[in-house]
């Protein structure tokens, strides 16, 4: 996975040296937060990188918070280079107390734009 910056509405996101650090308002954890490797799930495909991770496992009504990330393919350029990419938000009901409701998740797709960082 490159290293990449990537900002939109109210959101700030920058994966570096094995490590996405989130900034933004709103988020279910507080206004920032760091998630080393071990805790991102990522995947490649032919339409980008994905990265995925649990923001927070469960809340005081059993909701999982969940950030997807997909960020496109580069050329393997030693320059700096510019890319968008989407935050989507996920919000899973599946264990929600009391009950799951009928539709199990929603989302928060957000489109971000930034660099992809050389180093």
């Amino acid at each position: 996975m490159k290293n990449f910056r990537l900002a939109g509405a109210d959101l700030e996101i920058h994966y570096q040296n094995n490590k996405l650090s989130i900034a933004g308002k709103g988020l279910p954890i507080g206004d920032e937060a760091t998630f080393s490797d071990d805790h991102i799930a990522k995947s490649e495909s032919d339409i980008g990188s994905g990265m995925t991770v649990v923001l927070l496992n469960s809340s005081r009504n059993g909701t999982r918070f969940l950030l997807h990330l997909i960020i496109p393919i580069t050329s393997p350029s030693t320059d700096e280079v510019a890319i968008t990419g989407v935050a989507i938000f996920v919000r899973d009901f599946s264990n929600l107390v009391g009950g799951a409701p009928d539709v199990l998740q929603d989302y928060d797709v957000r489109p971000l734009t930034g660099t992809k960082i050389v180093g």
